[in-house]
């Protein structure tokens, strides 16, 4: 699940989009239900549980499940019955083409693709009146509503290698981190979600029995979600980032990969096969940390540097013009990234 300052900022993009389509402050507080002083302070947090609230009662409310973002309503129901042709079998790839059709045959509003070459696949995402969502809430939700269904499909986390977004970035960087297992690149001409073509041949293993547990999770802890099989990558990645933290110092590939129980050439083997290695997994934790600290505005530039586990002042600032075309002042003043995606994993 996002990050609960992503949660925060969701919520209220909702209860803003309700209130702009003619809906009064009391009408929408009796709907979710929530407190009118919850709902006037924006400084006043939401949490996971009221979120949850808002959408489903303001989507009730507007008789809408786009919750007002396109030109048309979405009908009740549409994802319900989406999700339940995509427990149906067969691979994974052929159950997101089904799923996309189905969202078509639907609205004109948003539209869906799948396009796969070499070792990427992409899931394009094409929405006709995007000055109607200017934060890009559906945008990021849809990105990671596809990556959890068809991860929880399959019965195993599809380590999201990059997500394109056309708007630019709202929250913070750590945030789109947690949310999203890739890097996460705003303001880009098309928006799309790149995943290692590979998943899209593994088979479907749920059946119309799990939906519920899908529908309304119990658990919204990421290894539940996969039945426990979660990305090496994602292991490595939340080891580094403890390590990092906590000493200021990355581990050798070989004592990384005794932590997971692995020879280092297993772990080549396995983070290759999820279109990753271990250098860039380094680097993009090098460079999430680093964006954090720079974010948060604390530290000087130079202790930034020293924690994310450079030698000196400068490796960090070359490490950041490679990785986001940013230097760390740029970071710092709230610069966009644009980050890129290494050549080994680019869509062909």
């Amino acid at each position: 699940m996002p990050a609960p300052g992503l949660i925060n900022r969701y919520a209220r993009t909702l209860i803003r989009s309700a209130a702009r389509r003619g809906y009064g402050e009391r009408t929408i507080c009796e709907a979710i239900p929530i407190a009118p002083a919850l709902l006037r302070d924006e400084r006043e947090p939401i949490d996971v549980q009221t979120f949850f609230r808002v959408s489903r009662n303001l989507k009730l409310l507007m008789a809408d499940e786009f919750c007002g973002f396109t030109r048309s309503p979405c009908p009740l129901g549409t994802f319900e019955m989406m999700c339940e042709g995509t427990v149906t079998g067969g691979a994974l790839g052929a159950t997101l083409q089904r799923a996309f059709a189905f969202y078509a045959s639907q609205t004109p509003d948003i539209r869906f693709e799948l396009q796969a070459g070499g070792e990427l696949a992409a899931i394009e995402m094409h929405i006709a009146q995007p000055r109607l969502d200017p934060q890009g809430f559906l945008n990021e939700w849809w990105f990671m509503l596809w990556t959890h269904l068809a991860g929880w499909l399959i019965g195993e986390e599809i380590p999201v290698v990059a997500a394109d977004f056309a708007h630019a970035r709202v929250g913070s960087p750590e945030e789109y981190s947690e949310m999203l297992s890739g890097l996460c690149r705003f303001s880009q001409a098309q928006p799309r979600l790149l995943l290692p073509a590979r998943y899209l041949d593994r088979p479907v293993v749920r059946s119309r029995a799990d939906l519920n547990g899908f529908m309304a999770p119990k658990d919204l802890d990421r290894a539940a979600l996969y039945g426990g099989h979660v990305s090496f990558k994602s292991q490595l990645k939340a080891r580094l980032k403890a390590q990092l933290e906590a000493l200021q110092t990355l581990p050798s590939i070989e004592d990384a990969a005794g932590a997971l129980h692995l020879s280092s050439q297993t772990l080549r083997r396995r983070l290759q096969a999820e279109c990753s290695s271990y250098r860039l997994v380094k680097e993009e934790v090098r460079c999430e940390l680093a964006m954090k600290w720079l974010h948060a505005g604390e530290l000087p530039i130079g202790e930034v540097s020293l924690r994310a586990g450079f030698a000196e002042p400068n490796g960090l600032t070359r490490a950041l013009k490679a990785w986001t075309g940013l230097s760390p002042l740029d970071v710092r003043r709230g610069a966009e990234a644009a980050q890129r995606v290494p050549e080994l994993v680019r869509l062909r």
